[in-house]
């Protein structure tokens, strides 16, 4: 059994993980099909959000482990083209194997000032994960946004969304 597959974990659990197939899977059918050039850089984030050390998770929660994830995968080139959707594809999935959703009322545009934070200057994981918090509830997931995350992610650097520049962390804050 793939974590996966697993009952969704309550609020206070240290969250689930995903595994290799199932980001490739939620990734699958991203416009234009992007061929990977980098199957390092899915396997980090699968290995970072899962990471485990002392016997307890490193990044403790869904949505900090999502927000792991999203770091991950938007940071580092690993596909041809679709960088961004990949990487809200992949993030949603770790949000809905944990039992939340995206709200329906999330703005494609809310989405894309904190990726453009992420691939910018960078923010700290707590801030990725408490504004994942702020988008998601219990629930099945439907992960809509207006628009497609990759519309200027990475080129445009600019502060637009609510990076605080608070310091690093792994509580799920």
């Amino acid at each position: 059994m793939t974590r996966s597959a697993r009952s969704a974990p309550s609020p206070r659990s240290p969250g689930l993980a995903i595994d290799f197939p199932t980001l490739l899977q939620a990734t699958a059918d991203i416009p234009g099909s992007p061929a990977i050039d980098d199957y390092g850089v899915p396997l980090a984030a699968i290995h970072r959000h899962g990471a485990n050390m002392l016997n307890q998770d490193v990044y403790w929660g869904a949505h900090l482990k999502a927000a792991a994830v999203l770091d991950t995968l938007l940071r580092h080139p690993w596909l041809e083209h679709s960088q961004a959707d990949a990487a809200w594809a992949a993030t949603r999935a770790v949000l809905t194997i944990n039992g939340l959703s995206v709200a329906q009322d999330v703005k494609g545009s809310e989405v894309l000032a904190l990726m453009r934070d992420i691939a910018g200057p960078g923010v700290p994981l707590r801030h990725i994960a408490r504004a994942l918090r702020a988008w998601t509830s219990e629930g099945a997931s439907d992960g809509a946004s207006e628009g497609g995350a990759d519309a200027g992610a990475d080129t445009d650097t600019g502060t637009a969304g609510t990076a605080d520049g608070a310091g690093n962390g792994t509580a799920d804050g």
